[in-house]
């Protein structure tokens, strides 16, 4: 059982891996947009997906928003996900896609 030291302990790991995160995040920032630049192309459905990762939509609400099949767009999510350039959370009981960088 974790107990309430170790969970302050391990939020406390967790915000300052965030801080290193944004600070990478931002020295590398051109490379990041070329590489963005690269796997997703202008207009393409991957582009769009990954556009709708707003780490408050559902597969089933991309799905919706693109008018594409849910299987379709988790396809996509997979690729995605694979590319390290979203991940998957649970945010008030839903599995919602947000951007990593």
């Amino acid at each position: 059982m974790v107990d309430t030291t170790d969970k302050n302990d391990l939020k406390s790991i967790k915000g300052t891996l965030e801080e290193i995160k944004n600070i990478l995040v931002l020295l590398n920032q051109d490379v990041l947009s070329e590489v963005k630049k690269k796997l997703l192309p202008e207009g393409s459905i991957k582009k769009q997906v990954y556009d709708l990762c707003d780490g408050m939509r559902t597969t089933d609400d991309m799905a919706a928003a693109i008018q594409k099949s849910r299987d379709y767009v988790h396809s996509y999510l997979s690729i995605l996900r694979r590319e390290s350039l979203i991940r998957t959370v649970e945010k008030e009981g839903k599995q919602v896609h947000e951007q990593i960088f």
